[in-house]
Order: structure tokens, then C-alpha cells, then sequence
């Protein structure tokens, strides 16, 4: 399946796209559909007289005609906020991608999909020029010449009347291990879908280099072990994976053809911050816990009911402080509330009651006309010691996000522990 660039279009999160054929506007609303089955949210795409709107995911649409390349709700131009959502990707599943090589990818003419094909492939094919990860598979195999160990049951009864064959068990070194073919099927489901040439070449150059790996009819269930001995290869891996997890259909499928690879903002955000947490406060005697066991509110004779798990639990010699992100747009104009929901505070509330926590954090993203940190501070009045912070991180900016989490969690004149 092959799209035309002519076809290809962005929208920001919650933003609408107009086509011209109305039957590209079904198919991706078709291919919408199963993806909003399988991330379990309310909505992906909404069909609207002239087009589809997008809900509040990230991330791509593909179908033969049309790529519909969905970013998210940050100022900025388009290659601009592309190269934050990169960031967001490449921090929530610890793929560690440096400045330098986003650099060399045109962010504001190339959609979200060609540059992490790019990524990956110039990664990969960087990589295996160095040379493929091998293992030693175990082979057994009948021979005029003794190779590694005599299998004695074999020989015994098969070849008890034939001693010019010998039964052998070795093992032998090849490149057809779990991991390679992990990667021959991500290579060969993105040259599919890649309209860049550039990422064409790179793929075809790895299809090559891969031709003696068997194919996986699974991929995503390959028993990958990653060790010491291939190391280099751990961040291509998670690479791999992420692009696989996408939902791949072709016209075998009996269903209408197409990719999607999208993202449920909020579980980005908040998997993007609780990454940048655990590197905030690395250095610090505190244990950050993500989506810790939760507490429960309620109970009854069969045991607990209504699980209390917020987003993140960060336990410090002070005492716990609970965390819960919510990607939701403050209002700066909305006086002493900010916009901030009844609901998201009661919630909160009953995770500060239930952890025993005296400080408690609403986290929200950093829009025009906020502070960039604390924006407001409550203190709780059904307990004196309780308080509550509204602030907010600049998730355009994802390098800063780091720094600024460690201000807004370790405020002035507070101790985290001993030896903060």
C-alpha cells in the first residue's frame, strides 16, 4: 500500500480536515474505527459533512490515497511541534534519540510517520553495517564427518547399520535469531507505507541485508533476549516494537486497507512525564513510583471496590507526594479556578486522603498566558497540612520539561530527603 504525498494532510488534536473525496474520508473514518477498538478511547475520528475531526490522540492514519497526520495541541508550527512529539515518543519509551539526529530530518515538510521511518531505518542500517546480531541455534543434522556432539538415541536407532552416517548435534552461528526478525518485519511493513524516497532507499538497503532471517507471523511475540551482546541493537528493538504496534490492515484482511499508528494523548503525557520524573529526581533519595498499587474506596464483605491509582506517588522522607497529569487546557482568564474541573479536584482529594499525602500536584500543559510551573497554590481546608498545586510543563519544549519538574516537585525552602 503506497500513498500519494499530494494526499497528505496534518491537523492538530480536536481539529477538523476537509477532503475533496469524500471516499477518503470514509476509509480513514473506517480505519479510525478499529483503532478506537483497540486503544480503548471514546473517539479517534469523527465524520463531519466535508471531512473527519480528530479527537485527543496523536499520531498517524493511512489509507491507499490519503495519510492523515494528527499532532498535538502546542503552539508552533507544524515541524515544530512534530519534533516535540518526537521527543515525547522517543522519552516515554526510553528510546533515547538525540538532538543530532533530528536535525537531520526535514521536521516541517516530512509527517510524524517518514520521520521515525527515517529514524529507525538510518538507525538500523547504521547498525547492521557493523554487522548483524548472531546467536548460536542448536542444529541436528546427518553426516559422513563427526560435527560437534553424536546424538547416541539417533544413531542407535536409525543408523545402527550404517556407520559411514553419523548423527550430529551442534550448534551453529545465524543471523535468523528472534530479534533480526523482528526487524525484517518492521522493514517490511514500513516499505509499505514510506512515501519518501530517501526512506525507501535506506528500507530496500536493509531488506538486503536481512534476506537470510526468516519471516515471524508474529512479531510482537518473538522471544527477544537483549544482553551485553547486543546492546547497540536495544533502542532499535523498542523502536521496532512501537512502529509494529500499529493496526495493519491489507485487503487479505477482508476489511478495508489501511495503517494507523495514534496515541491517546493523555497516556502519552502521562507516560512522558512520569519518564521525566524518574530522571528529575534521579539524584534524590525519593522512590517516584508510576501507577503504583492502588489504595481502594471503597470495601464490602467481598473485598475492595473503586481502585484510587493516581498517575505517579512520590515517597519522600517528608511524606508521599501524589501527582496525577491531566491533558486538559487551563484557562489564565478563568480568575482563581484557572479553569481547573470540580471533578479533577475531588479526585485528587480522595488520592491525597487515601496515600496520606500533605502535598498534592495537578499537572497540566503549559499554554499561552500560564506560568510555566506553580500556577496556583491551595491549601486544602478539610486538613490544615493538606495542599493542592496547579502547575504546568511546556511539552513543546521537552528538554526543559526535566528541569522544570524537579523546580515544581522540590519547591524553595522544601527537603525531598537527606541529601537532596
Amino acid at each position: 500500500m503506497r500513498t500519494s504525498r499530494a494526499c497528505a494532510q496534518s491537523c492538530k488534536e480536536n481539529g477538523s480536515v476537509d477532503f475533496k473525496d469524500q471516499q477518503l474520508a470514509d476509509r480513514l473514518h473506517a480505519v479510525a474505527l478499529r483503532a478506537k477498538t483497540r486503544l480503548k478511547v471514546p473517539s479517534v475520528l469523527e465524520r463531519t459533512p466535508n471531512g473527519v475531526k480528530a479527537a485527543h490522540v496523536v499520531g498517524i492514519i493511512s489509507v491507499p490515497g490519503a495519510t492523515l497526520e494528527i499532532l498535538p495541541k502546542i503552539d508552533g508550527p507544524n515541524g515544530d511541534v512534530r519534533k516535540a512529539l518526537v521527543r515525547m515518543l522517543s522519552v516515554a519509551w526510553n528510546l533515547r534519540v538525540a538532538d543530532g539526529e533530528l536535525a537531520g530530518f526535514d521536521t516541517q515538510r516530512s509527517d510524524l510517520l517518514e520521520v521515525l521511518i527515517g529514524l529507525f531505518a538510518s538507525r538500523l542500517l547504521a547498525a547492521v553495517r557493523r554487522g548483524l546480531p548472531r546467536r548460536y541455534i542448536g542444529q541436528e543434522e546427518d553426516l559422513q564427518l563427526l560435527r560437534g556432539r553424536l546424538n547416541v538415541v539417533r544413531q542407535v536407532t536409525r543408523f545402527a547399520a550404517r556407520p559411514d552416517v553419523l548423527a550430529c548435534r551442534f550448534d551453529e552461528l545465524s543471523e535468523d535469531t528472534p530479534l533480526n526478525r523482528v526487524f525484517k518485519a518492521a522493514v517490511r511493513r514500513l516499505t509499505r507505507v514510506t512515501r519518501s524516497a530517501a526512506n525507501d532507499r535506506l528500507l530496500a538497503e536493509l531488506a538486503a541485508r536481512l534476506e537470510f532471517v526468516g519471516d515471524s507471523a508474529a512479531p510482537l511475540k518473538e522471544p527477544v533476549r537483549l544482553d551485553r551482546t547486543n546492546t547497540a541493537f536495544h533502542d532499535l528493538h523498542r523502536l521496532a516494537r512501537l512502529l509494529l504496534s500499529g493496526d495493519w490492515q491489507s485487503m487479505a484482511s477482508g476489511k478495508s486497507p489501511g495503517f494507523s499508528l495514534l496515541f491517546p494523548m493523555h497516556e502519552l503525557f502521562e507516560r512522558f512525564v512520569g519518564r521525566c520524573l524518574l530522571r528529575a529526581l534521579a539524584r534524590c533519595p525519593v522512590d517516584v513510583n508510576l501507577q503504583k498499587r492502588p489504595h481502594s474506596a471503597l470495601q464490602d464483605c467481598e473485598g475492595p471496590l473503586f481502585n484510587l491509582q493516581p498517575d505517579i506517588v512520590i515517597e519522600t522522607q517528608a511524606g508521599p507526594i501524589v501527582l496525577d497529569t491531566k491533558w486538559k487546557e487551563l484557562n489564565h482568564e478563568d480568575g482563581r479556578k484557572l479553569g481547573v474541573t470540580q471533578t479533577d479536584v475531588y479526585q485528587i482529594l480522595m488520592y491525597g486522603q487515601a496515600y496520606n499525602a500533605e502535598r498534592l500536584v495537578l499537572l497540566y500543559p503549559w499554554r499561552s498566558g500560564l506560568e510555566e510551573g506553580i500556577n496556583r497554590r491551595w491549601q486544602v481546608v478539610v486538613s490544615a497540612n493538606r495542599r493542592l498545586d496547579i502547575a504546568t510543563v511546556d511539552v513543546g519544549n521537552p528538554l526543559r520539561v526535566v528541569t522544570a519538574l524537579r523546580k515544581i516537585v522540590r519547591m524553595e525552602g522544601e527537603v525531598l530527603g537527606k541529601g537532596a
